[in-house]
């Protein structure tokens, strides 16, 4: 049955798709931003020890431009994380709004239901009160014409 909630119900489910599609998008972001960090450190782990087992090399313009990178990457994981907040916030939101709705539409039904089985029930007893009327109207009319008769 169509409800007058189905529009909005449709509308605030496409807002949670689109929701929980920038969710997603930003957990890969997130997981990309931690394999670089990852990348980085398992890589100025390597050079230092290869510049640790060669007194002429220097690794510490290397590691100084490591961790700029890091920590920039760092900076856009806390931006990250924080969109995220945002966006499971928002997520909820439109959840509560969805299941709200849903409730509305569903309380909507339940009425034109009831108000559907009232309409029967009402009508099936005029139906057996008219039967009713004509029996006994035919009851009489019976009477009647036996009284006449006798």
């Amino acid at each position: 049955m169509i409800t007058p909630y189905d529009a909005a119900l449709r509308l605030r489910q496409r807002e949670m798709d689109a929701v929980r599609l920038s969710i997603s998008v930003e957990v890969n972001q997130i997981v990309l931003l931690d394999r670089h960090r990852d990348t980085i450190d398992r890589t100025v782990r390597q050079e230092l020890s290869l510049a640790g087992s060669d007194p002429m090399l220097s690794a510490h313009a290397f590691a100084g431009r490591m961790r700029a990178q890091r920590e920039a990457l760092g900076r856009d994981r806390q931006a990250s994380d924080g969109r995220l907040a945002v966006l499971r916030a928002q997520a909820a939101d439109a959840y509560g709004a969805v299941r709200a709705i849903e409730g509305a539409a569903l309380r909507h039904r339940e009425d034109a239901a009831r108000l559907a089985a009232v309409a029967e029930q009402s009508q099936m007893d005029d139906f057996a009160a008219a039967g009713f009327a004509r029996a006994r109207h035919a009851a009489r009319r019976a009477r009647a014409t036996d009284e006449r008769l006798a």
